[in-house]
């Protein structure tokens, strides 16, 4: 994962650091990219709290870092988190391997700790989400993780990225998630198009491993139209859509039924309304829990009732 230079430019230009008392999660432990010293220097003199005395080497060393290798991925030598917190920003990342101050949370599964529920104020989502199986764990650790008031900033494959990840992401995906979290939509463009890409690039990458592809592609190789297929050529295109938290409610996946051929089940409809209900209680519970734990003491007390009463 990582974010270019001018996508920070972007943010600030959206108003996101203008927060007080910043803090942002990054889901992905991020790579700065395409950073040059002058830039560093900006942001550093526009956000953090006091002058800094090594900002001249540090700024050298952290565009130095961002070079970027259209081969190669990049150098992967600077990492965001070291410019936000340079500027006195709040900056932790959620990854499956260790990186620039992470928490090791496994996106697929994991749900995100009570300690760090409805800390962040900016969320990123920089091509990360697009690599795992569980979309829905995925948006709502992203929701759970966000303050209310508090930006997620999404930018994602939409059109392209033919072999890379799991997923392409369609506008409808972001509005409809926006819509059933009411949340309020502050921006949304896309980047691109750039580079080329074969439809055929994951039969290739697979074939070796399942020789029913490579036989697939020898018969496409055969045919007018599989002739045709190869000789597309499709760019890659991002989504960025940014989008803020206004209620304190749990998250909502969203349904897309704009292609059934019927009336949607009212126990299925039902049980997306029913799903904001039930999932309230169980909210109160972990906080009033984490509020606890900071007090031994009383927390000791509330499990010994929480037994007496429960019997567990």
């Amino acid at each position: 994962m990582g974010i270019a230079f001018s996508a920070i430019k972007r943010m600030d230009d959206l108003g996101l650091f203008h927060q007080e008392d910043i803090s942002v999660l990054d889901i992905g432990s991020s790579n700065l990219y395409l950073a040059t010293a002058e830039d560093i220097k900006w942001f550093l003199r526009k956000y953090a709290p006091s002058s800094i005395a090594d900002v001249e080497e540090f700024a050298a060393r952290l565009a130095a870092g961002s070079a970027y290798d259209p081969v190669t991925g990049g150098r992967n030598e600077a990492f965001v988190g070291e410019l936000f917190e340079k500027a006195g920003l709040h900056y932790e990342s959620l990854d499956i391997a260790n990186g620039y101050r992470t928490t090791i949370l496994d996106l697929n599964r994991s749900t995100l700790p009570a300690v760090l529920q409805g800390r962040f104020q900016l969320v990123l989502n920089f091509g990360t989400t697009e690599h795992i199986l569980n979309q829905y764990n995925c948006f709502k650790v992203i929701h759970d993780a966000t303050r209310v008031g508090g930006y997620i900033y999404h930018s994602l494959p939409a059109v392209g990225y033919v072999d890379h990840g799991y997923i392409t992401y369609t506008g409808r995906c972001f509005f409809d998630m926006a819509g059933y979290n009411e949340y309020e939509l502050a921006a949304c463009w896309f980047d691109g198009p750039s580079g080329g890409n074969s439809i055929f690039a994951s039969l290739q990458s697979y074939s070796g491993y399942f020789p029913v592809l490579k036989a697939a592609l020898e018969q496409l190789a055969a045919t007018e139209e599989g002739r045709a297929l190869r000789e597309i050529s499709i760019p890659d295109i991002r989504i960025n859509v940014v989008c803020r938290k206004v209620k304190d409610t749990p998250f909502r996946g969203a349904l897309e039924a704009s292609t059934s051929a019927g009336v949607i089940a009212q126990g299925v409809t039902a049980g997306y309304r029913a799903s904001v209900q039930t999932a309230r209680p169980g909210q109160f519970r972990q906080r009033l829990a984490t509020a606890l734990r900071r007090y031994p003491f009383l927390y000791a007390i509330a499990k010994r009732l929480r037994r007496a009463v429960t019997g567990r």
